[in-house]
Parts: C-alpha cells; structure tokens; sequence
C-alpha cells in the first residue's frame, strides 16, 4: 500500500509552508494564482487527499456547512443552493444538501442529523410554522449558528438573507393596476413564516396605495401545492365572482392557477393576469405571458454564505441579528422572452 502524501511533503517539494499548501489548495485569496496552480498540480501528481479529520482536530471545526432546502424541483431553490454551494467550496468549506420538502418533521431528522455531525453552521430556508422552534434554539445553543435565506426567522434572532417581500407585493399590484387590473385575487398561504405575511401584508398595502378597496373574497388560501392551487381556482371560479389577476405567493401555485385558469377556458393574461414570485420554470410550462418577482436566489444563497462565515470566524462580533435585504425585479414573461421592467 502506497504512503499517504502529506502537506508537508508538498511544502518540501516546493519549498513553502504547510499552511501556503493548505490555503492554496482552499483557493485562499491570501495565495497567489500561480502558486495556487502549481499547488493543485502537484497534489494532484501525488495523489494528495486531505486529512479531514486531522485538520478538525487542529483547527476545532468540521469545515462543513449543512444547508436545508424545501425543495430541489424549484428553480428558485435550487439556484439559491447553487449559489451556496459554489460560494462554500470558495471559503474552503463542504456543504451537506438536506430538503425538508416544506415539512416539519422531515426538518425536525435534518437538524438532528447535521447537529450530530457537529456542522459548523446551518443555513435554513425553513417550513412555515414554529413547530421545530424548539429544536433551533436547542441547537443554537450546542454552539451551531445559523443564517436564515430567503424566509426569516426573526423570532430565533438569526441572521438572515431576503428581499423585501411586502414592497415587492406592492410593485406587483402597482403594475397590475397600470395593466388596468381591477379585481386582483391573492393566492396562497396568508399566515406563518415572514415571506407569506410580508407579501400579504404588501398586497394589501399595495391595493390601498392604488385606490382599490379590498375584498376578503378574493383572499383564497391554499397550501404551496399546485393541485391544491388548481383545485382551489378551480372551485372559487364556480363561484362567478369576477376576477382578472391572480398574485400567487410562488412558482408552483401559479402553475397550478394558471392550469385551472386555461382549463376554464379564459385567456392569459388579456382575461385574467398571473404573477408570481420566485421566476420558477414550472411556469412557464403552461405557454402564457406571466409577470414575476425575480428574487436574485444565487445572489441570496452565496450573500448567507458570507453571513455564515463571518459568523464562525468572529462570532464576538455577531451578537445582533443581522438582516440582509436584496432588491428584486419585475420580469414578464412574454412566451419564452423575459423582458425586465
């Protein structure tokens, strides 16, 4: 059996130290990119494989990362996970992918898991609800920080990454209004983590700000399910109350909408308009101009990336939450041409 090369053969071979082996190979800005190259190249003759375990020892941390995810299938979600996982292996970190598939007690194993792992910092996008409340805290207080992305957990008092929800809300109906929408039906969870009272909040701010009245008949709450939404479209549309935009608080239930919405036989948008947050693709399955909330999810996973790394390495510094807000935009979707506005 072939001897373990070590960092500090490399560091012989090329006459530096171990520790310029060791940054180099993390892709540390402190290293030059000659010298990163020259590093990589050798490690990779010799065959080297870090020593994970020895370096936790030494340095009293994982180098890992666990992140939870509520679903992969959503293009927001996975772009937001892409952007931290890319902005992790920069900081020489791993990261553990997890999805809680918007569920607590799948949630609930999640922690468990990266706490017995001893991550070094979970970033959460966590389910509505305060059902896992007490396992955060609990976790929290094992010395595990976390950042919250996308949705914040003000309550926890963690850091966190989003956009400004409600105003985003209220762009939507200002638009709404200048495409001459008058009955604008909201569609989705109204209650529960920030992101869906922030944008109910923003509807009917947005409304007011517009000089339309509100009307608790066109609040329809469904679950983040596209059958639930399909079939609650489906049914309120019996109902003939007249409507001519829907707000879907994300992708998946403005497919399920819009599905019910062709199906009854009305044009998108010239009969009733979509909106939706998130910029999800599945949307744009159903063949039909649709305005988004386009939210920057590879900016939002990587700027908690930097939250979280600031935070284990000066946590003396961190002692108040922290809230990060990133500016979203206004996308039409005209048949396959995004169109910024």
């Amino acid at each position: 059996m072939s001897q373990k090369v070590t960092l500090k053969q490399l560091a012989q071979i090329l006459n530096v130290t171990p520790a310029t082996i060791s940054k180099a190979l993390r892709d540390s800005n402190d290293i030059s990119i000659e010298t990163r190259k020259k590093v990589k190249a050798l490690a990779a003759k010799m065959g080297y494989r870090p020593n994970i375990m020895a370096r936790s020892l030494v340095s009293k941390r994982t180098f890992m990362l666990g992140v939870i995810v509520p679903n992969l299938q959503i293009s927001f979600f996975s772009e937001c996970v892409r952007g931290i996982y890319e902005r992790v292996r920069r900081y020489g970190y791993e990261a553990i992918i997890m999805v809680n598939d918007e569920n607590a007690e799948n949630e609930r194993k999640n922690l468990e898991f990266l706490s017995s792992l001893a991550v070094d910092g979970i970033l959460i996008d966590a389910v509505p609800g305060n059902a896992n409340h007490g396992i955060l805290k609990d976790t929290q207080k094992m010395g595990i920080p976390f950042v919250s992305y996308d949705r914040s957990l003000d309550t926890l008092g963690f850091n966190s990454v989003t956009i400004d929800d409600e105003h985003a809300a209220v762009i939507v109906i200002e638009k709404l209004v200048a495409d001459e929408k008058k009955r604008i039906l909201y569609l989705g969870p109204t209650s529960g983590i920030s992101v869906l009272k922030n944008r109910y909040a923003g509807y009917q701010k947005g409304l007011d700000e517009n000089g339309l009245a509100f009307d608790p008949d066109l609040v329809i709450p469904c679950e983040i399910d596209q059958i639930n939404a399909y079939n609650s479209i489906k049914e309120f549309i019996k109902k003939n109350i007249p409507f001519d935009a829907v707000m879907c608080v994300g992708g998946m239930i403005a497919y399920g909408a819009g599905k019910a919405i062709l199906d009854a036989g009305y044009d998108i948008p010239n009969d009733i308009a979509i909106t939706e947050f998130g910029d999800n693709d599945i949307v744009a399955r159903l063949g039909v101009p649709f305005l988004t909330v386009y939210q920057y999810p590879y900016k939002i996973g990587s700027m908690a990336v930097d939250m979280m790394v600031g935070l284990i390495d000066n946590p003396a510094k961190h002692k108040k939450p922290v809230h990060k807000i990133i500016k979203s935009k206004l996308i039409y979707h005209d048949i396959g041409i995004k169109r910024k506005l």
